[in-house]
């Protein structure tokens, strides 16, 4: 992929070691179910299923520091054997709260995406990063769980697959 693994994993590490005060931060790792759009210009859209992680920390009382990583398949598309989707992503996430226990929000960052195609003549990949965006709401459960559900843009691009985006639904557990 074009962005490095090293790096991403050292940005995920700073984060979860990151020195901000425990009056000002929490932590939170969320597991997603994640339903994938794949554009296809050529022939219809794919719908791969999958997870996606997410780490984060608190950086301010409305903004966070988030990032994604997820993959999704789907081996029941007639064009392909199989199309793999795998990205990742660095977001700032800013909160809007709606009552007492929710809250609106909307990130933007930057992303990478990896489409892997298998075709019974050999396997094809096409790696592409730039801007990404989402939005959804969040509800508290708990003191230390939140339902989470949003969609998210990660690749916008003018060739076959021309859009990469998810709907997402999971659990948050701040620890």
């Amino acid at each position: 992929m074009t962005v490095n693994y090293r790096i991403f994993l050292a940005t995920i590490t700073a984060m979860a070691l990151s020195n901000i005060t425990a009056a000002q931060a929490s932590n939170y790792l969320a597991i997603d179910a994640s339903s994938v759009t794949v554009t296809n210009t050529v022939e219809d859209d794919i719908n791969p299923r999958g997870f996606r992680a997410r780490l984060g920390v608190r950086v301010s009382e409305v903004f966070d520091l988030e990032a994604h990583f997820g993959s999704a398949t789907d081996d029941e598309t007639e064009a392909y054997d199989e199309l793999n989707a795998t990205y990742m992503g660095l977001y700032l996430k800013g909160y809007l709260p709606v009552g007492q226990r929710s809250a609106l929000f909307a990130l933007a960052g930057g992303a990478s995406v990896e489409l892997t195609q298998t075709l019974a003549d050999g396997k094809f990949s096409d790696d592409r990063s730039g801007f990404s965006y989402g939005f959804g709401l969040e509800t508290e459960l708990s003191r230390a769980l939140d339902l989470s559900a949003d969609y998210t843009r990660y690749s916008l691009d003018d060739e076959n697959f021309s859009d990469v985006s998810a709907v997402n639904i999971g659990l948050k557990w701040y620890f």
